[in-house]
């Protein structure tokens, strides 16, 4: 049984075109309009907390002020940042360091 390029390419987009009204969705909505997400940094994955040069998702975040740099560190601003995700995706540590979490009421609300 041979199997042809376009078929394994299909094998693997298959599961995207299932939650594709999703994504439509997801890339839809402008970053900057504020969702019931979070972002939040896991320090134990992100490189700039294991002391390497590292500031990807404050470079990419296009939310002005939601992340701020202390001595090459990042930090989100709760109370601005809009849960887009988009630092998220970018997040180059082997374990993605950045998590959406829930908002929770009178937690960056």
């Amino acid at each position: 049984m041979s199997l042809s390029r376009r078929g394994l390419l299909g094998s693997f987009l298959r599961p995207l075109k299932a939650g594709g009204e999703k994504a439509k969705q997801h890339l839809a909505r402008s970053p900057f309009e504020r969702t019931d997400k979070v972002a939040v940094i896991q320090g134990r994955h992100c490189l700039a907390y294991q002391e390497e040069c590292c500031t990807v998702c404050y470079e990419k975040c296009p939310v002005p002020q939601a992340l701020e740099l202390n001595e090459g560190v990042p930090r989100i601003i709760l109370e601005i940042c809009t849960g887009c995700g988009l630092c998220r995706d970018v997040c180059p540590a082997p374990t993605n360091a950045i998590m959406l979490a829930d908002r929770k009421p009178g937690f960056g609300a």
